[in-house]
């Protein structure tokens, strides 16, 4: 399940660029149960030494301006985005508090909500996707002179193999046992199309690739992967895909 929510504002609705832990922060806090919101924060789902909060969410789109001086981005009018996760409570809970308030605090801006549509769609054994924020495949290695993190490309075979034991994980954790058919891949459309896109995340670095890719494998994994996020670090706006 996911939520399409747009936003209204008078003015603009000024963000830093690097936006992403402002817009985790916010969705976090429009979870609105203090329980829940502490146990997605804090706990996660968890399946041996690994857990995961199980959403994901998209870049902001709409008209927009950036300051490099300042390094801002200034968006008009309105601007939307899409929250989607593996569990509809997660939804529920968002989807209540921000129908019962007439504004927020959107980082430094105060914005109300101009609609919020819930999206359920069926995913099949094999779709045409493209990313609504960028898809981050990472190996953390040690060398003499400590941790070293390397993000993999598209056009690597690495790549299909660690989305799919990711996807794999995701599962268990969230129903406590392996999926019967743990068949999944990923390939480039159009390799000519793929960008590169580098994230300051609260400090740290992190690459990730948009484009249009073929996905296929079992349904359990197709269904984690469209409502969960593909690849890593999904609650921190990385992974969120769509049908075309």
């Amino acid at each position: 399940m996911r939520l399409n929510i747009t936003l209204e504002f008078d003015g603009n609705l000024n963000l830093p660029i690097q936006y992403n832990n402002i817009m985790q922060a916010v969705i976090l806090n429009w979870l609105g149960d203090e329980n829940y919101q502490k146990f997605i924060h804090d706990v996660g789902f968890k399946f041996k030494n690994r857990k995961y909060k199980l959403f994901t969410f998209s870049k902001i789109f709409g008209k927009f301006k950036i300051n490099r001086e300042n390094k801002t981005i200034d968006f008009f009018d309105n601007a939307n985005f899409t929250i989607s996760s593996l569990e509809d409570k997660f939804l529920n809970y968002l989807a209540a508090n921000v129908i019962g308030k007439d504004n927020f605090k959107f980082g430094n801006n105060i914005v109300n909500i101009k609609s919020i549509q819930s999206i359920y769609n069926k995913i099949s054994n094999k779709e045409k996707v493209y990313t609504r924020s960028p898809i981050v495949v990472y190996s953390t290695f040690k060398n003499y002179l400590g941790n070293k993190t390397y993000y993999y490309s598209p056009l690597e075979r690495e790549f299909s193999e660690l989305i799919r034991k990711n996807l794999i994980h995701k599962y268990e954790a969230y129903y406590g046992q392996s999926p019967k058919d743990d068949e999944f891949s990923i390939q480039a459309i159009n390799q000519s199309k793929l960008k590169q896109r580098v994230v300051l995340y609260k400090g740290y670095i992190i690459k990730g690739w948009d484009g249009e890719f073929l996905i296929q494998g079992s349904k359990e994994l197709m269904n984690i992967a469209y409502n969960a996020g593909i690849g890593s670090k999904n609650s921190q706006g990385f992974g969120c895909i769509e049908i075309k």
